[in-house]
């Protein structure tokens, strides 16, 4: 998706939010909710929706994007939980400034090196499937007999690209229970969170400078050739069983961390 220019009214809103919804509706499996969401996501993300604009009322957007209120309120939900809007009975809905790390990003922040710039998703593609064999995951989420595998090659602002990998016990969130087209554009722990009616409590982060071998070079369509920021998360359920265990890959000479 391009940028556009800034909007001036809410009816220029609706038609750049209906316009992002009818591209994503073109992928196979989409959704309305999911379309809203992700035509959300670009527009503030791609700096069309900017810091501090108001976005049309709930009703007035269910009405213009021909969608049901419901559908609206749960894409906004969604995009409240990345940290993107604020949502404020009497006041309606705005659109948050990102150099302001959000309560609902527990591990860090990317800013690209050279602008300093908070490095913000367009687009990412999602893969989903499990293995049997062991990892890196397995201290934190022990033996299990199957691991679900959500692995996602993101496109954020300036062309940056980041790889990003969340394991978790297969017995907990079988792949085939997940849907591709559902996790786009979406905080994936809040996501898990309310698909299994549980809370999550951090764990432990680790940093490391490493390179990529030519597999996960391949998987997250990254240089081999280049040092990658490697972090690693790990999550608890609030009774402190292992949750997932989360990698990201973000090129150490383009983008820096916040914690």
């Amino acid at each position: 998706m391009n940028q556009l220019a800034s909007i001036e009214d809410e009816t220029d809103a609706i038609i750049i939010l209906k316009r992002a919804m009818r591209r994503e509706m073109e992928q196979e499996g989409a959704t309305k909710r999911q379309a809203l969401r992700v035509a959300l996501v670009w527009a503030i993300n791609s700096g069309t929706l900017p810091a501090g604009q108001r976005l049309p009322a709930e009703t007035d957007l269910a009405r213009g994007l021909e969608v049901s209120l419901g559908t609206v309120q749960t894409a906004m939900g969604q995009v409240q939980d990345l940290g993107l809007i604020k949502r404020r009975r009497g006041d309606g809905t705005r659109v948050l400034d990102c150099s302001v790390l959000p309560s609902s990003i527990w591990h860090f922040r990317m800013h690209d090196i050279d602008t300093g710039d908070a490095f913000r998703i367009l687009d990412q593609q999602i893969e989903i499937s499990s293995t049997d064999s062991a990892g890196r995951w397995s201290e934190h989420l022990g033996h299990c007999l199957e691991y679900t595998i959500i692995r996602r090659r993101i496109t954020g602002t300036h062309e940056g690209r980041v790889g990003a990998e969340m394991v978790l016990d297969a017995r907990l969130v079988p792949a085939a229970s997940l849907a591709a087209h559902e996790l786009r554009q979406s905080n994936l722990r809040t996501v898990l969170e309310a698909r299994l009616g549980v809370v999550a409590i951090q764990g432990k982060r680790r940093v490391a400078l490493s390179r990529l071998d030519p597999r996960q070079s391949a998987l997250y369509e990254l240089p081999a050739d280049i040092p990658v920021l490697e972090v690693e998360a790990s999550t608890f359920l609030a009774d402190q069983r292992p949750f997932y265990f989360q990698t990201i890959y973000a090129p150490a000479d383009r983008i820096a961390l916040e914690f």
